[in-house]
């Protein structure tokens, strides 16, 4: 056991003196928080907002249209007229005389730019509005208000338990287990290439046949192994805290240019529907009131603690298979698709991952839970939902016993094609 500390200890700091190794713990967090920054600044520093020369020979809009942020709407006489007056970046809404009193088509005309989405967004949800009202109005004499009350009316559909009265959040948690899983692929996928090419640089330099003269090779994997599970546990730690921490840093260096970016986005949901404002504003609280109460219900602790259990069963298990591989392969050409071959479960239990989803708790989930090499992966899609222990804890036993034995053959094959 001795043996295997050591080399244990002599990987983790071989690794963690690479230089690499610290650019990129330091560097993908700044990144991480300039993702989340880079779009409230752009938000700030948009294109500005365009204008709209509005030709309608229907009468229908002219006076409806209301200007936003996005667009500054400005009533014309006639399209030749538009066009005279239009400066270079201006935009013409003509809206053509039909026969029929329901106007069927609208042209917004640009000069060399297309307009952006949200302008044509605004303008769209604008006119779609303002025509509802008139059908409703003139067709059918209907009062705007009574439609608008009637069109915004809405049920709320609560799904609980029936014993806690808990919510179940079905969509924000099945988001949640999607990004869980998907996460919990790539880091046993990326930190399990790690395992090979530590293996095939020690073959390579014939540095393995020396240790191993002298310690197990089962030690020998064991250590290797060890050592790069706590070097990417290290990293993913560091990650978390760092990114969080560059995050806080930015919304305390500009508190008031990110609650700006909050009040124009809901202002601009607000105002790109015309006079369906209210309805769409409700909406969008709500969907937001659910999502914040959805992840309020996730226990944060408790999937990170299950993640890093599960990320370290998987790890230990692929990584002795991946270990295997890299002392059987004579160069690394090959270990990019080994890799993918032998991750195979993992990409399997993600494509299932729809089914699982759709029923949490069914056989196809249990099964996929229990069995060690599709385990991590399910666990994390099945997690927010609620899990029971003994389908858990038959997994991890289950995974205990593939590891031993993934450690044994992986440490004869070491013993066969690195001691020569």
């Amino acid at each position: 056991m001795k043996r295997l500390w050591l080399i244990l200890g002599r990987e983790y700091r071989q690794r963690l003196h690479r230089p690499s190794f610290w650019v990129l713990t330091l560097l993908i967090p700044v990144v991480l928080a300039a993702l989340y920054a880079l779009p409230v600044l752009a938000a700030q520093r948009g294109a500005g907002r365009s204008t709209v020369l509005v030709v309608d020979q229907t009468g229908l809009f002219d006076g409806g249209l209301q200007s936003t942020d996005d667009v500054a709407f400005k009533p014309m006489p006639s399209l030749e007229y538009a066009r005279r007056q239009a400066a270079k970046d201006d935009l013409i809404l003509f809206v053509p005389m039909r026969e029929t009193t329901i106007p069927r088509d609208a042209f917004l005309y640009y000069h060399g730019n297309s307009p952006s989405l949200s302008v044509q967004s605004a303008v769209d949800g604008q006119l779609q509005a303002l025509l509802r009202n008139a059908i409703m109005e003139d067709v059918y004499q209907v009062e705007p208000s009574v439609y608008h009350s009637v069109a915004s009316a809405n049920i709320r559909l609560h799904t609980q338990d029936s014993a806690s009265g808990h919510e179940s959040h079905l969509r924000v948690k099945s988001v949640v287990a999607m990004v869980l899983a998907v996460l919990m692929t790539l880091a046993l996928l990326l930190f399990g290439v790690e395992v090979m090419r530590s293996v095939q640089e020690e073959k390579q330099n014939r540095v393995s046949e020396v240790i191993a003269t002298s310690v197990r090779p089962v030690h020998l994997l064991m250590g290797k192994a060890g050592a790069v599970a706590l070097v990417a546990v290290t990293q993913l730690v560091l990650w978390a805290l760092l990114t969080a921490l560059c995050i806080k840093g930015i919304q305390a260096s500009a508190p008031d240019l990110f609650a700006q970016a909050r009040a124009q986005q809901e202002q601009r949901a607000l105002a790109s529907k015309g006079v369906e404002a209210t309805a769409q504003y409700n909406s969008t609280v709500q969907l937001v009131d659910e999502t914040v109460q959805g992840l309020t219900a996730i226990r944060l602790p408790l999937v990170a603690g299950v993640f890093l259990l599960c990320f370290l069963l998987g790890y230990m298990l692929y990584g002795a298979l991946l270990a295997a591989l890299a002392s059987r392969l004579e160069g690394d050409v090959d270990a990019v698709q080994w890799t993918l071959l032998t991750g195979t479960p993992l990409l399997l239990a993600l494509v299932l991952g729809t089914f699982v989803l759709r029923s949490p708790a069914g056989p196809l989930a249990v099964w996929l839970t229990v069995v060690p090499f599709t385990a991590p992966v399910a666990t994390m899609l099945r997690l927010p939902f609620g899990l029971p222990l003994w389908q858990m804890g038959v997994g991890i036993a289950l995974s205990v016993l593939c590891i031993v034995a993934a450690a044994l053959l992986a440490a004869r094959t070491y013993r066969r094609h690195l001691v020569r």
